[in-house]
């Protein structure tokens, strides 16, 4: 079988690579390799990206049919073997190396050793969890090598291995979980778990381990189901914007190109293959032109280019096309299907859209964090031979520590280190770049295969860092202590509170010990550094009363008992409290000796605060019968200014109340319904509405609207006749009060007080004479005797009553029922009480009358008492004893209970250092298992005080053997106090202070460390979506507006850095750097416009925005906007490529740059000078620029715009064509628009021509075609004008538009129609419905004959003339 050509061409290449350097002209074997000959036979596997290369090479060297039938012969061999083979999977299949156990052991030692460290205080937490991390993945990663080497050497003929190693099914990842071990998984934050699974499937998990992964697997199916969504809604956008997009002609004839650079070693891919050059590609030093302007750039060409070592090209490109609403073929270049110049008319915008769409699904949602983790160390160089290290004399280092926490150095120059072997054999060299991390220093002496370096390349770029956090927390309790080395300095934050940080590396002690926590008013009764036995107190808490009173023992609830004491009661000892049952609940009055009752408006049981109504008077000696008007008696009674009516008005003064009865019904029903008219007298029990009566007798008034009754009014009084006008007016409308012998009339005069009104009645104007009530309001309301018992200080009760009146003077009450006009209320008064405090309402028994019952209101003190408890962690056992019994008098300030905190254990205790009057919280019992006595063999090396970790000498062949700090030495023998170190980065938060006691779980610190940004950057699809639809990315990059070089200044106020860029012209610009934002230049570095200030996602808007403007600042206006786009183009091609590329998929730029063209093609007019664009608008940029070419030439003013940016979205919602427009969003928006405006639709675009039902311009249906049909047509170039399609035929056509016409004799192939007569024309058009004068459908009407069958018919000579001068018409 042939193998890949891409093999040969790789392999010749390589050998070919080193004779290339001086000669540029390609060796004969290269290009014959690359030419179109058959290869030779070769012999080896071929997986799936050989049989890709086979293809390829079949079709580039033997066309279509021949390759069509090569894949049909590997497919049938493919089958044929298969068959043979009959590969199947078994559980046996699946083979785990024998080297897994050994790597896992490996591992374990590794992170065993890492623990260890972390126990000693010698690595931070943060270190500690990288190290183990970077740990498992180098573990998993060599498993893999083992498992490839496993099946290669054992089993190579594996079906598991063939299918994966193929790339028929599978991946290597997936066999790696079937027989290695399925790895690190991340926890639903995204961060990795330290806890790898050390199984494989064939093993089997453990339940721990299945937990772990089931959240990942989960999470993987839930993305796949939303990313085909995602991506299908992403991949219809794109063929709305790019549909129009059309090889519409040849050559634009641009100037214009791009710049396409090799990358660091000099290669440029497939970049510049299927280019056409925009200027000629010349060899430097020898002025020879490798490829010519517009000239294609193949594979040998593109070799050719890479051998000269030419650092760019500049190649044509869609995004430079001058071609009108399309690209033309040179800018396109080759079509990708057939290498080969793209064709006219063929659609490359649908196949970008297509391109850029379809691996939508590939692309994961977003990645996980990896939680500040770099996978296993890249660049490490080992010594190759036992010798001693020499750095040289250019050698500049500094101390570094790395993110596992080992002590190295770091290269601050280039330089060459040496292993010097001491056989005086060669010696090893290495070179040390900048910035690199040297794990030996100079003159050591090493083994071989030692680690010597971590080679770091590139160190120019910064990498974009975040700010991270995780907290230390505390696994025993004991005393605090700080290393000298921590060197802790206080901080002040926004809020004004102090917080210590970490200036140094450091460790923090907790040195061992019994930690006790006291209640809140605790106090130790025993002196610090004194022997406490077990039972012993050691604090006690005393439980007063605040205010003194009557002492009242509750039942006990849960783990406390509850000490009521009464402040303060008052009875109300004049008053019967009386309950009766009801069906809504209880009721309760208070009754008064002269059998007043007040309902009472608060439950016993219940509690009220200050300003409640307790009670309120039913008294029915100011209730009405009816509704009606309500007036104050002049010069009397007067109401309190309230500001809300809620509760009625309070009664300032007493007075006389007057009451007008009158009843109103609201009806709101059918006006038929009325069964009285309006202004007649009725009798009381008089149906007004069908089923409503009146109540009283009087004079009716209804209210109508629309048909619909609304409300009837009744008006009791008498009616007298009057025929004074006067009198009439002056009593007319609402009416007036009139006294007691005033005259209302001549002949009419008040025997007491009344309310006049006159009325219209069917016997003329009367005068209403309306009876007045008159309610008495006395001054104050009668309050009941009280019986107070309170305290010398604190709070104390009363009561108040008060009056409030419903209704305020002139209110017009609206009612048939009647209506409260006076409310008595008790109200509860209380002084010198909290807000907080409430009020109990109580019923007690009388004292002398054991039947009766009272009212009492008490404050009540509550205090809660602890029950004893037997010891916990961490409280001791505690004793609580109550010094009072039910119904003491107890004055302010007297103990009602006292809380022991008994001791535990035996020991020594020590209280803290007490700070400005604060309580004590805790105290600490160091008991004889907190220490360790070792005897020593040899004087001591160390001092007391001293702190140790496990293995430090204590004397000669003594080591220690645990954490902690030395307590005494005596006769050799001394005492170490256990503890535990903790190690502590510089910059981190420490929340303890030195020698404070703790708690276990209790946290240390906050470490503060830095991460490479991983998290919650928006990958995969999300980020394809903000780049194309151009969206403000959040958190986005600070970039520099105008170029100039940068100085740092620091805000005091807001604790933040502020970048200032000083341009040429001495102009300042200033740019707030956020708090956790890195600085990605350096200060006094020059800085151009539109560069990076800091880390983050770049703002597109922005960036072409800055640019224009820095650009319009020096150049034309054209030129500016070229230029500034054509950066924007290029930086939004490079990071879409970059999404894709970390997805491991391969999209050739043309696709996206076809895209971005659409996004980049409009602009902004800001000001329309003399030409008949409008601000504001949105026009293509071509457009402009013609527009603004004919201002020039006319010396008229030309329109100045600004470039936009537009998302794939809008874009699709701004083009030429409203019918594709409308059939992609907002339908109805669009129409309305289009119709306003009155747009016209040239149907240039694929769908709009789909919807209106025409052949697509596109393929065969492309315009471009005529020319070809012209010159196909030759001498007979009126079959083309006769027949506008070129390609309809009769059998084409539909059958309604054309009269039934008889088939063709056979036998005369010349026989002509006969015209249809006059008769037979006229039967169609009545058949049909058709008028002569309105028909213009060729075969409805009689045609009209240009060839001489007609002999009277006369030529028109203008028509000759006209067809003459096109050259249609000779004179012959």
């Amino acid at each position: 079988m042939t193998p890949s050509s891409n093999s040969v061409k790789t392999s010749r290449f390589n050998k070919v690579r080193t004779d290339i350097i001086g000669d540029t002209d390609l060796p004969n074997n290269l290009i014959k390799s690359l030419s179109k000959s058959p290869p030779h036979f070769y012999n080896h596997i071929i997986d799936k990206k050989g049989l890709r290369d086979i293809i390829a090479w079949a079709y580039k060297s033997h066309g279509i049919a021949a390759t069509a039938e090569l894949a049909d012969d590997i497919k049938d061999l493919g089958f044929k073997y298969a068959t043979v083979a009959a590969v199947s999977i078994s559980i046996d299949d699946l083979k785990i190396p024998k080297e897994k156990k050994f790597l896992l052991e490996q591992a374990e030692e590794q992170i065993t050793a890492t623990e260890e460290r972390y126990r000693l205080g010698e690595i931070t937490e943060v270190e500690r969890h990288t190290k183990v991390i970077d740990t498992w993945t180098e573990t998993n990663e060599r498993l893999v090598l083992a498992i490839k080497k496993n099946f290669n050497e054992n089993d190579p003929l594996n079906s598991v291995w063939m299918m994966a190693n193929s790339g028929a099914r599978g991946n290597i990842s997936q066999v790696r979980q079937l027989v290695g071990m399925r790895g690190l998984m991340a926890n639903p934050q995204g961060e990795i778990i330290d806890l790898p699974i050390r199984a494989n499937f064939k093993e089997g998990l453990t339940v721990t381990e299945y937990v772990i992964s089931s959240y990942g697997a989960r999470k993987g199916l839930v993305d796949t189901a939303l990313r085909t969504a995602d991506s299908g809604y992403l991949t219809r956008r794109l063929v709305d914007v790019a549909q129009d997009v059309i090889v519409r002609e040849d050559d634009c004839g641009t100037e214009r190109g791009i710049v396409v650079e090799a990358d660091e070693k000099g290669n440029y891919g497939t970049k510049l293959v299927g280019r056409l050059a925009a200027q000629s590609v010349v060899v430097d030093n020898e002025n020879r032109v490798l490829v010519r302007r517009n000239r294609e750039i193949d594979l040998i060409t593109a070799c050719r280019i890479e051998a000269a070592d030419i650092p760019s090209v500049i190649v044509r490109s869609p995004l430079t096309c001058e071609a009108a609403r399309s690209v033309c073929r040179k800018c396109y270049g080759w079509a990708l299907a057939h290498n080969a110049l793209v064709d006219l008319g063929e659609a490359v915008g649908i196949i970008a859209a297509q391109s850029i769409g379809e691996p939508g699904t590939q692309l994961t949602m977003r990645t996980f964090h990896t939680g500040g983790v770099s996978t296993a160390e890249t660049g490490l160089v080992r010594s190759t031979l036992e010798g001693s290290i020499i750095f040289g004399s250019k050698a500049r280092v500094r101390p570094y520590r790395t993110p596992h926490g080992v002590e190295a150095q770091q290269a601050e120059t280039d330089f060459v280190l040496q292993v010097k072997p001491n056989n005086g054999k060669k010696s090893q060299k290495v070179d040390i770049t900048n910035g690199s991390l040297l794990f030996v220093s100079d003159s050591q002496e090493v083994a071989s295969d030692t680690i010597l370096a971590q080679i770091i390349s590139g160190s120019s770029v910064k990498k974009s860092v975040e700010k991270a956090t995780k907290d230390v927390i505390c696994d025993l309790a004991g005393q605090v202590r700080y290393d000298e080395a921590l060197q802790p300095k206080e901080v002040i934050d926004r809020q004004g509170s102090a917080t210590h940080k970490a200036t140094r590396l450091g460790r923090v002690w907790v040195l061992s010990g019994d930690v006790y926590n006291l209640p809140p008013n605790a106090k130790p009764v025993i002196q610090g550094n004194s022997k406490v036995e077990e039972g012993e107190v050691l604090a006690e808490s005393r439980l007063s009363s605040e205010h003194g009173g009557v002492v009242r023992l509750r039942e006990s609830t849960g783990d406390s008992r509850e000490v009521q004491i009464v402040t303060t009661s008052m009875t109300l000892k004049d008053f019967k409290l009386l309950g009766e049952s009801t069906h809504s609940g209880e009721i309760w009055h208070l009754e008064a000796k002269d059998t007043t009752r007040y309902l009472l408006k608060t439950q016993p049981g219940s509690k009220i605060g200050n300003g409640e109504v307790i009670a309120e008077l039913a008294d029915e000696r100011f209730r009405t019968k009816t509704g009606g008007l309500v007036k104050y008696a002049p010069g009397g009674l007067s109401i309190k200014k309230a500001r809300s009516a809620k509760n009625g008005y309070e009664v300032n003064k007493g007075g006389t109340l007057l009451w007008i009865p009158q009843e109103t019904h609201e009806i709101n029903k059918d006006i038929s319904l009325l069964m009285i008219e309006d202004g007649q007298w009725i009798e009381d029990k008089t149906e007004v509405v069908k089923d409503i009566f009146s109540q009283i007798a009087g004079i009716v008034t209804v209210t109508q609207k629309n048909d619909i009754l609304r409300e009837i009014t009744v008006r009791p009084g008498t009616l007298y006749p009057c025929n004074e006008s006067k009198v009439i007016e002056r009593f007319k409308g609402e009416g007036l009060l009139v006294d007691e012998e005033e005259i209302i009339s001549k002949n009419l005069k008040a025997e007491k007080r009344v309310f006049v009104q006159s009325v219209e009645t069917s016997e003329g104007p009367q005068l209403l004479i309306r009876p007045v009530e008159e309610y008495t309001i006395p001054e104050v309301a009668h309050l009941p005797e009280l019986a107070i018992v309170k305290q010398n200080s604190g709070p104390y009760l009363g009561l108040k009553a008060t009056q409030r009146l419903n209704f305020k003077d002139g209110e017009l009450i609206k009612s048939v029922e009647g209506v409260e006009l006076l409310k008595t209320q008790l109200i509860l008064e209380t002084f010198d009480t909290t807000p907080q405090m409430t009020v109990d309402v109580e019923k007690v028994t009388d004292k002398r009358s054991k039947t009766l019952e009272r009212l009492q209101l008490v404050i009540l003190e509550t205090l809660l008492v602890r029950r004893d408890t037997i010891s916990d962690a961490s409280h001791g056992s505690t004793h609580t004893e109550l010094q009072v019994n039910d119904g003491d008098l107890v004055k302010s300030g007297d103990v009602v209970a006292t809380t022991q905190i008994l001791c535990k254990e035996v020991g020594i205790v020590q209280l803290p250092k007490q700070i400005d009057n604060e309580p004590i919280r805790r105290i600490i019992v160091e008991r004889d298992q907190d220490t360790m006595t070792i005897p020593l063999g040899s004087a001591p090396l160390v001092s007391v005080g001293q702190r140790l970790v496990d293995g430090d000498l204590l004397a000669e062949n003594d080591p220690s053997p645990c954490c902690g700090q030395v307590e005494t030495i005596k006769n050799n023998t001394i005492i170490i106090r256990i503890g535990r170190p903790y190690m502590i980065s510089s910059d981190s938060t420490l929340h303890v202070k030195d020698r404070e006691l703790v708690q276990r779980g209790d946290s240390l610190a906050l470490l503060v460390f830095e991460r490479q940004k991983t998290g919650d950057i928006v990958q995969g699809l999300p980020r394809i979506e903000e780049l194309l639809e151009a969206r403000r990315p959040r958190d986005s990059a600070v970039l520099c507006k105008q170029p100039g070089v940068l100085t740092l200044r620091h805000d005091e106020e807001t604790d933040s850095s502020i970048a200032v860029i000083k341009s040429a012209n001495g102009e300042e610009t200033e740019y707030p750097i956020l708090l956790g934002r890195n600085l990605m230049v350096s200060v006094g570095q020059h800085i151009k416009a539109g560069e990076l200030l800091t880390d983050g996602p770049i703002n597109p808007h922005e960036l072409l925005e800055y640019l224009f403007a820095d650009l319009r600042s020096r150049k034309p206006l054209m030129e500016a906007a070229r230029e500034a786009i054509a950066k924007v183009q290029s930086r939004l091609v490079t990071e879409v490529q970059n999404v894709y590329k970390s997805q491991g998929v391969t999209i050739h730029n043309k696709h996206i740059e076809v895209i971005v063209r659409q996004m980049t093609s409009k602009v902004r007019i800001e000001d329309a000078g003399e030409t008949t664009l409008l601000p504001g608008e949105l026009i293509e940029l071509r457009h402009v620029e013609k527009v603004n070419k004919a201002m020039f030439m006319t010396s008229s003013s030309p329109a100045v715009f600004i470039p936009e940016l537009l998302g794939i979205t809008k874009a699709s919602l701004n083009t030429d064509s409203f019918i594709s427009a409308a059939s992609f969003q907002e339908t109805t928006r669009v129409l309305t628009e289009a119709a306003i405006e009155g747009k016209t639709d040239y149907l240039r675009g694929l769908k709009e021509n789909v919807i209106i039902g025409r052949l697509i311009p596109a393929g065969t249906g492309f315009s471009g075609f005529e020319e070809e049909l012209r010159s196909e047509a030759g001498p007979h170039p009126d079959i083309l004008d006769e027949d506008p399609a070129g390609y309809r035929r009769m059998q084409n056509l539909r059958p309604d538009y054309t009269v039934d016409m008889p088939a063709a004799a056979s036998a005369s192939p010349a026989a002509l129609l006969d015209d249809p007569s006059d008769d037979e024309l006229e039967a169609t058009r009545s058949r049909h419905g058709i008028e002569v004068t309105t028909s213009n459908t060729a075969a409805f009407t009689r045609p009209v004959i240009v060839n001489k069958i007609m002999e009277d018919q006369i030529l028109d000579p203008d028509i000759i003339a006209s067809l003459q001068e096109e050259g249609l018409l000779t004179r012959e």
